[in-house]
């Protein structure tokens, strides 16, 4: 439940941001994006990640290498099921941490 919360939380702020919200929860063998949302030829795939507290370490230390991977191959496959190619798009990885009722949004957190 709190894992839904945060991601309702990040979705507000992304609209907030005038990003249009194409996809919540896409999901694909091997995972699930968060949030895809589209601003102008932006086109961006969040991971969110909440914590109550940080005995299990940050929400950003959370997604490590091998999450980025999955999230970088589900935004191919999303690419390819839509029909959108690449070249139109300057795609972005972001995570949007929740932590303590703070919001913190990490953009090209990939790179």
């Amino acid at each position: 439940m709190f894992g839904k919360k945060c991601e309702y939380i990040a979705v507000k702020y992304v609209k907030a941001q005038g990003y249009v919200v194409l996809l919540r929860n896409f999901k694909y063998k091997g995972g699930e994006i968060d949030i895809i949302a589209k601003k102008g030829n932006v086109l961006i795939f969040v991971e969110v990640k909440g914590r109550r507290n940080l005995s299990f370490g940050s929400a950003k230390e959370a997604v490590d290498q091998n999450k980025q991977k999955r999230i970088i191959e589900g935004s191919k496959l999303f690419m390819l099921k839509n029909n959108l190619n690449e070249n139109d798009y300057n795609i972005r990885f972001d995570v949007i941490t929740i932590e303590n009722n703070k919001i913190e949004w990490l953009q090209d957190a990939f790179a």
